[in-house]
């Protein structure tokens, strides 16, 4: 591991802990002493992911980050609350060998419901694909309860 600092690859782990999906180090480099943390997750799920069309495509948490950095932009939701998100479903998909695309947004849209209700409504409108005013103002009524 190449020191964040000085860029000298003699370092070693000083700490060591285990967070959700995520292995967090601290470590501290042999040659200027400064310390930084590093964080290690699984590269991959295998989950296949059935579209509503009928597509089987691989897993993409790419593409769930992307759709809550739209819905969350000018909120409150910080990105560590997104990567809290995105660690959520992975965790809840990963011993399935298949999921709907169907079930991810719904667990996406659980988490943000109890997060931000304005992100919420952004990311459930273009999720659910809203018609017209009557079903965007049937999900406001139903936040309201």
């Amino acid at each position: 591991m190449k020191c964040h600092y000085c860029e000298q690859g003699e370092t070693r782990v000083v700490d060591t802990r285990e967070r959700q999906e995520k292995i967090k180090r601290r470590r501290e480099c042999k040659n200027c002493g400064k310390r930084f943390t590093t964080y290690e997750t699984v590269e991959s799920i295998d989950t296949k992911v059935e579209k509503q069309g009928g597509d089987i495509e691989k897993f993409d948490e790419d593409k769930i980050r992307s759709g809550l950095k739209k819905a969350v932009q000018k909120t409150p939701v910080t990105s560590e609350d997104i990567e809290k998100i995105i660690e959520k479903v992975k965790s809840q998909i990963k011993q399935k060998e298949k999921v709907s695309s169907k079930q991810i947004g719904e667990i996406v849209k659980k988490e943000l419901r109890s997060r931000n209700k304005v992100a919420y409504i952004r990311f459930a409108s273009v999720y659910d694909s809203f018609d017209d005013v009557e079903m965007f103002q049937k999900e406001v009524e139903a936040l309201k309860e």
